[in-house]
């Protein structure tokens, strides 16, 4: 008796071109999965690596409501038991000496540190020594100033300083990556804590205290008993928090690179479990044969495992060799486009690949489990009769009403649910095609003639199969129309978002409090129609319900410029005795919370409970931040001064003129500016690259349902050899032959095409009315795209169809009528 793998291997590859398709589609699907996964875990790890990086390795931070305070106020703090290691930071703004196109670019934030040989905060050293005391530098500032270790830096009315070190961009130290870029953002550096004071005159003067404590002890309890110690005082401590959401909104990319991979692995499954049932069919005979002689339904079964070990083995190594190069090239692109630094990082590969081995070698096992089953039950007398189980035109009642069952429920306000409505396009396919090839027919035959005619009788030959097929590549299209969409809107949308919650053209946050003086005095200059102080209290620290700490800035508003901030979504009339605030979208999302309730955050003041009246959407901070009344933020919140202001110009054209006005008047106590226009063009550019990079993902799952629509019709042509010989016999020429399967491939892709363009359409509706979906987001009907996925999905499907029409049209007729 043969060796039973050797048995197996012969059988899954005794029709070559079908087993090599399918082969090609499972190694696409494990690709396309594997890439997913290494960039989302990549991208991930990079997020929380730089958070943890700028948290450092501190439990506790002391700020003061003012930006500087004393090192005496800390009192006897830092010499408790429990602190077992602690550095003070004073943060301050300066130039750099050196000739600039403009003074901005010369602008400096400054860190000075009480003690470099420190565990609490660690710096990804590129070279030199960051526990020397001197001049650290980024390598991004390095290259501008043109300084390597040992070089000396002089400052503006300051003094020089020589190079110890320079470290990689990323967690503390962030700086321009060119001089362009330094218009808009400050060169970071550090240096000794004592030397920056003796340059500003600001002796004993910190901004911050960081300091650990005993692993041991239960950080709440210390909180606490902190915050009853500084209560009365101007100072107040927070826990050390490694939040990445607050400045990476980034969900709805880790859902579409989610969704992409299970659809990827989905359609090859799909492809997997076609051309296992359709070789099952295809050996009924055979089986009844092999069980007559003695073969068990198991040792049946055990065979048919074997070869889809086989063929998801393959696959799957295949798959995992390119997914690996084709992630670090998505990895790339991702970074490229929304991370403005040189960042060093890991490409996270071995989690992705166990899991995306573990799937790609088990989904083709779930997909075949029902021919499988069927496999084991082929009765041997049916069989050898050439009785077929396989009822083609029969509608399966109980396939329709789950299908409607799983529409029903995907049209539901959930993000995943609308997955739902993709398995019900599947279950409902069968239907959808009847309906399609009646409208189609008329076109068909007229296109073809009797070719058409034939075309159309073919498929109803193989109707399940050919449905299975066509919903894969309605999927693929409907999938790339909906993203198509998103990514048209989102630029519009997110420039609209921006504009209108902004708060100004201009925000500038000062190291002193802004005066009612200073505020008239602003309002006087040219091109300047209005400004508007406000307070950010940073570092509002939280529970959410996995009892995870979290952190956001909380907004002070007034009638005057609350509206300007933020987008009301939902509000209550109901009252409270405590304090109201209202949550941005994410930040409510984040804590679990809803409007009406009463929530414990940690703020200046200490523990306080805020009454929830309303949640609001704010381009600040993507909407995970928090707003309250300025009169409050003052009395009850312990945050007396107001550092920002929000500017709002006449035209763009004066912006210019109104930045050297304040950096004129202002620059030495100017700490940050931020502008509304620079917000949209980042958020722009980075969508600009993520549009490439989706766009190129999506032609190829396309492309994977394409491989599907090329290997049914190498099924279906094999399956009517005998028909195709007999066709020959009677007059059929080569090119005839060919076109009428061309044909057929044609019905089977326009079918996907125009069934997936209107499951696209219902998808960007679901999304632009879903209160889970980003404010931003409006529906439109991205007509390009449309017009592309069209011919795109009919050009697919003329390439798919070529092969296998012309491996049909080369049957000679003798093999072809002596077939079977």
């Amino acid at each position: 008796m043969l060796n039973s793998f050797r048995v197996s291997w012969r059988n899954i590859t005794r029709h070559k071109k079908r087993f090599l398709f399918t082969l090609i589609a499972i190694a696409l699907g494990v690709s396309v999965m594997t890439s997913m996964l290494i960039a989302k875990a990549t991208f991930s790890n990079i997020m929380d690596e730089q958070e943890r990086l700028t948290a450092g390795n501190a439990d506790f931070k002391i700020y003061g409501t003012e930006r500087f305070f004393s090192a005496n106020d800390l009192g006897d703090l830092p010499d408790r038991d429990e602190v077992t290691e602690g550095i003070a930071l004073l943060t301050k703004q300066g130039f750099v000496d050196m000739e600039t196109d403009s003074p901005v670019q010369a602008t400096v934030n400054f860190t000075g540190l009480s003690d470099f040989q420190n565990d609490i905060m660690p710096l990804p050293v590129k070279k030199g020594d960051v526990t020397k005391e001197g001049l650290i530098l980024t390598e991004n500032t390095a290259k501008l100033w043109g300084k390597d270790i040992g070089d000396t830096v002089s400052f503006q009315n300051m003094g020089s300083l020589e190079v110890t070190a320079i470290v990689y961009e990323g967690g503390v130290l962030n700086s321009p990556k060119t001089m362009e870029a330094a218009n808009f953002r400050d060169f970071e550096v550090i240096v000794p804590l004592a030397i920056l004071q003796e340059w500003v005159g600001m002796s004993k003067q910190i901004t911050e205290y960081r300091f650990q404590v005993d692993g041991i002890l239960d950080p709440q309890e210390l909180q606490a008993e902190y915050e009853r110690d500084l209560a009365g005082s101007d100072l107040f401590v927070q826990p050390v928090v490694v939040d990445t959401q607050q400045y990476n909104n980034v969900d709805g990319m880790y859902f579409v690179f989610d969704l992409i991979a299970i659809l990827s692995i989905f359609i090859s499954a799909f492809i997997a479990f076609n051309m296992i049932r359709t070789s099952i069919i295809e050996r009924n005979n055979e089986i009844a044969i092999m069980k007559s002689l003695g073969y068990t339904s198991r040792n049946v079964i055990q065979l048919i495992f074997k070869e889809i070990g086989f063929l998801a083995g393959i696959g799957t190594v295949l798959g995992l060799s390119f997914g690996v190069w084709l992630g670090m090239v998505v990895q790339e692109i991702l970074i490229s486009s929304i991370v403005t630094q040189n960042i060093t990082y890991e490409v996270e590969i071995v989690s992705p690949m166990i899991i995306s081995a573990i799937i790609g070698i088990v989904f083709p096992f779930i997909a075949a489990a029902i021919p499988i089953y069927k496999a084991g039950k082929i009765p041997i007398l049916d069989a050898m009769a050439g009785q077929k189980s396989d009822n083609v035109n029969k509608i399966n009642i109980p396939r329709v009403i789950i299908g409607v069952l799983c529409t029903v429920l995907g049209l539901i306000d959930n993000v995943w649910a609308f997955l739902l409505l993709f398995i019900g396009l599947v279950l409902l396919f069968p239907l959808w095609m009847k309906l399609t090839q009646y409208v189609l027919r008329p076109i068909i035959v007229m296109l073809f003639g009797f070719l058409g005619k034939q075309a159309d009788r073919s498929l109803k030959q193989f109707e399940k199969r050919n449905a299975n097929t066509a919903a894969m590549l309605a999927i693929g299209v409907s999938l790339a129309l909906f993203m198509s969409a998103a990514l048209e809107s989102l630029p519009v949308g997110l420039e609209k978002d921006i504009r209108a919650t902004f708060g100004g053209d201009i925000i500038v946050e000062k190291e002193t409090a802004w005066t009612e003086n200073e505020i008239e005095a602003l309002a006087t200059i040219e091109g300047i129609e209005k400004v508007e102080d406000y307070a950010e209290i940073p570092n509002v620290t939280w529970y959410s319900p996995d009892d995870e700490l979290r952190e956001f800035s909380i907004f002070s508003f007034s009638d005057n410029n609350g509206a300007s901030m933020f987008d009301l979504i939902e509000t209550i009339d109901e009252t409270s005795d405590m304090p109201s605030v209202y949550i941005g979208d994410r930040a409510l999302a984040e804590m679990g919370a809803v409007v009406g309730d009463i929530f414990t955050f940690h703020t200046p003041a200490g523990e306080t409970e805020l009454f929830i009246k309303g949640t609001v959407h704010s381009a600040h901070y993507s909407g995970y931040v928090g707003f309250v009344e300025e009169p409050l933020v003052q009395d009850f919140l312990n945050w007396p001064w107001n550092y920002h202001i929000a500017i709002d110009v006449a035209d763009e054209e004066t912006i210019p003129i109104v930045l050297a006005s304040l950096w004129a008047s202002y620059g030495d106590s100017i700490a940050n500016v931020d502008m509304m226009q620079l917000n949209i063009e980042q958020a722009k550019s980075g969508l600009e690259g993520m549009n490439d990079l989706i766009v190129a993902l999506l032609i190829l799952v396309i492309a994977i349902s394409a491989i599907g629509i090329s290997n049914t019709l190498f099924m279906n042509t094999l399956e009517r050899t005998k028909e195709l010989g007999t066709m020959r016999a009677l007059g059929f020429t080569k090119s005839q032959v060919r076109i009428m399967i061309i044909a057929e491939g044609l019905l089977i892709g326009i079918t996907g095409v125009v069934v997936g363009i209107l499951y696209g359409i219902l998808v960007i509706y679901l999304n632009a009315t879903s209160n889970q979906a980003p404010a931003f987001l409006e529906f439109s009907v991205p007509w390009s795209s449309l017009v592309i996925s069209v011919a795109g999905g009919i050009v697919f499907t003329l390439l798919a169809s070529w092969i296998p029409s012309n491996s049909a049209s080369k049957i000679s007729i003798r093999e072809a009528i002596n077939y079977g």
